[in-house]
C-alpha cells in the first residue's frame, strides 16, 4: 500500500467518523450496509439499492426532525 492509498482510506474513515458524531449510531448502520452490499462481486441488487435509499431518506427525515 503507498501513501496515496493510505491517505484515500484515513480520510474516508474519517468522514464515516464524522457522520456517525453528528448523526448517531444510525448513519453507521446504513454506511455499513451500503458497504458490505456494494463489495459483492455481483454488486447490489435493484432490491438492496432501494432498500438502502429508503433507509438513507428516512435517516435524513429523522435528522431534519431533530
Amino acid at each position: 500500500m503507498d501513501a496515496t492509498e493510505i491517505s484515500a482510506i484515513a480520510s474516508a474513515a474519517g468522514a464515516v467518523l464524522a457522520l456517525i458524531e453528528k448523526y448517531g449510531p444510525e448513519a453507521w448502520a446504513t454506511i455499513k450496509e451500503a458497504v458490505e452490499t456494494s463489495k459483492s462481486t455481483t454488486g447490489p441488487s435493484v432490491a438492496e439499492i432501494e432498500a438502502i435509499y429508503a433507509r438513507c431518506k428516512a435517516d435524513n427525515a429523522a435528522i431534519q426532525a431533530s
